[in-house]
């Protein structure tokens, strides 16, 4: 499949440094980044969040930053996340994000891998005040092994002072800049080609270490002008920041998209709090994994199941207006133009029931190696079950494996330090994405599954478990759901509960006093008189379930199908 050629500009006016000064100058006065401080918005306009960003780049060239060098970013999403990849790019330096989740072998990969001259060290919001969790701790503890590391940047008041000779406060690193010229830094910007490049995002594979993608300014470039020709967001729209800026689909958008359009954005101060934050922005764009979809959905279905007056009225004429407003609203999506689902299949029953009350809630598909996006579902484009049409000026087809391949200005320069990985994936042009798919006649792609991740059936079937694991999950008592089947008569599945529908649908608990927290969740049913183990054996949720997967299978053939499950005691860690 084919699309229109892109045709490269001649300057270096849509970089996103210089869309930052233009903003700064066509917008000074207009909102461009909010956060919460001690529960009240602060808001930076765009001649604020430039002058911040000027602050941070003069000091990264005192602490010794040239072109081409790196500087890690290992925290949850914060402003300061966003300044400091902001003022890399700004003086031709590479970013290099490092999930707040991160072990600290991970970091010490990451980190070393990488060449960081520079790290910056911010929050787990999630560590339970466990030092363990926590990336000051986790980094101290493999530091010694990162000589390259000359400086670390403790990223607020918030982030423990440890006792190391590299380790400096926030203040400490603003102050180094105070004598560098401005002038300096645009000098620095000016130096920017369109193949240097911009970010090293790291992917695991199923074995060894974590590779660096290097995704350069043409990349994104390119992919942004992709994503304008189906997608344009007005100067001001609102859109929350909650996927870990480590994920490509987070620099993308927050990053790049954020800045080339003028958005004003709503950091969110924890992924667990995502739902709220949409709530009480309301944003016109919203991106996610399909798990928080899920989580709303499970709301919204119950909502609807609970009152009969809301399935009435849904289908009268006049009335379902009302209410489609009401529950648009109430899950966060009363001002939404557009709402993207990738990085994993989407059960369609999510899909019709969202975009039924109007909530237009689109799948798409792409990897770090592409740069986020290559289809994309859209208004008069959409085709539930798929991922969408090729995007403009991208090239995809399918090899005679059933793999896909992509080809296009957006496709990574490569695998850092990594030739041969490289040459393993793009061949002749083309990068093996290691999924497997299939286009209709009409132009659209749907993934059936991972490669490396299908397995065969005692009978011969080939079965690719992460679209089934993925529709099971829109059962709204169900957490997760792990297959099991390779090599055997039948699939079988692993499951664990939601806490929080059990909460809300067991024990009767207004959602609005749930806490999001599953730590939190356990104890609140302790609370009330039960143990998890009253439902992960109880007979009544497993018929529950059962019939639900009954339901589910019908989208799937026989050897697809889910004959067997248990559910476990716990869920699953974030290290399974």
């Amino acid at each position: 499949m084919i699309h229109k050629t892109y045709q490269e500009g001649e300057d270096k006016m849509s970089y996103t440094p210089q869309l930052l000064i233009n903003n700064k100058n066509d917008f000074p006065n207009e909102s461009a980044l909010s956060t919460k401080v001690n529960n009240e918005w602060q808001t930076f306009t765009w001649s604020k969040y430039y002058d911040f960003v000027i602050k941070i780049s003069k000091s990264l060239v005192a602490c010794g930053l040239k072109p081409g060098d790196k500087g890690s970013i290992y925290s949850y999403n914060r402003k300061e996340w966003f300044g400091c990849y902001s003022a890399l790019q700004m003086i031709n330096s590479a970013s290099v994000g490092v999930y707040h989740t991160s072990s600290a072998p991970e970091v010490e990969w990451v980190v070393g891998n990488s060449d960081s001259k520079i790290i910056f060290v911010g929050n787990n919001p999630n560590d339970n005040d466990e030092k363990e969790k926590m990336p000051i701790h986790r980094l101290i503890s493999v530091i010694d092994n990162l000589d390259q590391i000359e400086t670390i940047v403790l990223m607020g008041e918030d982030i423990e002072r440890l006792d190391h000779d590299k380790i400096i406060t926030w203040d400490e690193f603003i102050n180094k800049g105070k004598s560098i010229n401005e002038n300096s830094i645009l000098d620095l910007m000016k130096t920017i080609e369109a193949s240097d490049t911009s970010t090293l995002i790291y992917t695991s594979g199923t074995t060894g270490n974590p590779k660096g993608v290097e995704l350069t300014n043409k990349n994104f470039e390119v992919e942004l002008d992709s994503v304008l020709e189906v997608l344009k967001f007005n100067q001001g729209e609102k859109y929350v920041s909650w996927l870990p800026l480590a994920h490509v689909f987070g620099q993308l958008v927050d990053n790049h998209y954020w800045v080339r359009r003028a958005m004003h954005m709503h950091i969110v101060d924890s992924p667990l709090n995502t739902v709220d934050y949409a709530k009480e922005v309301q944003p016109h764009l919203f991106i996610s994994v399909p798990r928080i979809y899920e989580k709303i959905y499970s709301n919204l279905k119950a909502a609807i199941d609970s009152k009969a007056i809301l399935k009435i009225g849904l289908k009268i004429p006049g009335l379902s207006n009302v209410f489609k407003k009401k529950l648009k609203e109430a899950a966060g999506f009363s001002n939404s133009r557009f709402a993207i689902s990738g990085a994993a299949p989407i059960n369609p029953d999510i899909l019709k029931l969202f975009q039924s009350l109007d909530i237009p809630l689109f799948e798409g598909y792409g990897m770090t190696e592409n740069t986020a996006g290559i289809t994309i579902n859209y208004h008069g484009n959409n085709k539930i079950g798929s991922v969408g049409k090729c995007m403009p000026f991208f090239n995809i087809k399918i090899a005679e494996d059933g793999e896909v391949l992509i080809k296009g200005d957006n496709v990574m320069k490569g695998y850092y330090k990594n030739p041969e990985a490289t040459n393993e994936t793009i061949i002749d042009g083309w990068l093996h994405t290691g999924d497997v798919g299939e286009i209709d006649s009409d132009g659209y792609l749907s993934i059936t599954g991972r490669k490396k991740e299908i397995y065969v059936s005692s009978s011969g079937k080939n079965v690719a478990p992460l679209v089934i694991e993925e529709t099971m999950k829109s059962i709204p008592i169900v957490s997760q759901c792990f297959l099991v089947g390779d090599g055997l008569k039948y699939c079988s599945a692993l499951i664990t509960l939601d806490l929080g529908v059990i909460l809300r649908d067991k024990l009767g608990i207004d959602p609005n006093q749930i806490p999001k927290d599953p730590y939190e969740q356990n104890q609140m049913i302790v609370d009330n008189g039960k143990n998890l183990s009253d439902y992960t054996d109880n007979k009544e949720v497993h018929a529950e379930i059962s019939e639900e997967i009954d339901r589910l299978n019908l989208n799937f053939s026989n050897p697809e199908q889910i004959k067997k499950f248990s559910i476990l005691p716990r869920d699953f860690s974030i290290d399974e």
